[in-house]
């Protein structure tokens, strides 16, 4: 490993700031900073309080219907699919299928954190039964304290051959290398053939880190065999792979690569979508 070091922004330091609160703390400084608008909004019951938010800023069903549209553009997905949310969160990307799915889709989501699945269940569950959400911890330092089973053991609990869809959301961009490896590997042996995996990545290739390094939103200083970080202390915070590694390794595990999308989070020019992280349409061989 090597580092480089960038200037320190405001921003920066922030961050580092928060990464260095234990997780648990973490949570409740969220909740603190945005108790007085949770009190005194009015809320859509199927949008959580912004205090139980951990997944990330920005208006919670702008965006989960935009991806949707996504979803729908490269997912090949109808109101019938069976569709696997990994790392669900707390539900951004669930709601928009609440109105899109019929009684024989289904949607399954599991995630890492208890409480956005306690959430979900309790308000999107009771609401829509062919809606299911599960808890399976897993050690990662940006979300969970403490040592637990790593998700490279993981089998997912579900059928061979079971879903029409898998999306990721900004998941494998908190996950290390053979947590990556094995998730490839278990969403291929749960989706059907032919059908789509849409996921995103910071993904580093030579245009990607000369931007980065001069006016990129984010940096990766923190070098290594396949991938980069941004902070060494919090390794799970934001983790960029290298595009030959990733490539090579989806190929390996039999998906082809039909689209990559840039992001905008290294300065580049971005891809029709211009979202903030790279996406990838994978197609199951």
């Amino acid at each position: 490993m090597n580092n480089i070091k960038q200037p320190k922004t405001l921003k920066s330091i922030t961050r580092k700031i928060f990464y260095s609160l234990p997780v648990s703390l973490r949570y409740l400084l969220r909740k603190i900073i945005y108790l007085p608008h949770d009190l005194l909004s009015k809320r859509n019951p199927l949008v959580p309080p912004k205090g139980k938010i951990f997944i990330g800023s920005g208006d919670f069903l702008r965006i989960g219907n935009q991806f949707f549209q996504y979803f729908k553009k490269y997912g090949n997905i109808t109101p019938d699919s069976a569709v696997l949310d990994v790392g669900c969160g707390i539900g951004r990307m669930a709601v928009p299928f609440t109105s899109f799915l019929s009684t024989n889709g289904k949607y399954e989501g599991f995630d890492i954190v208890k409480s956005g699945i306690d959430w979900c269940t309790k308000n999107i569950t009771s609401r829509y039964s062919n809606f299911h959400f599960r808890l399976i911890p897993l050690q990662n330092d940006l979300y969970i304290d403490g040592k637990l089973e790593k998700a490279a053991h993981l089998k997912f609990p579900y059928d061979n051959k079971s879903f029409d869809f898998v999306f990721l959301t900004s998941v494998f961009t908190h996950m290390l290398e053979d947590d990556v490896m094995n998730y490839i590997s278990e969403i291929h042996r749960v989706l059907k053939d032919d059908s789509i995996c849409f996921t995103t990545f910071f993904i580093l290739d030579e245009e990607s880190e000369s931007a980065m390094n001069t006016n990129g939103v984010k940096q990766f200083n923190f070098h290594y065999d396949h991938y980069s970080l941004m902070d060494n202390r919090v390794k799970e915070a934001n983790v960029a792979y290298r595009k030959d590694f990733l490539f090579e390794n989806l190929k390996k595990y039999n998906f082809e690569v039909l689209k990559f999308i840039r992001g905008n989070w290294s300065g580049l020019t971005t891809g029709e979508l211009n979202e903030h992280q790279d996406i990838l349409i994978l197609k199951k061989l």
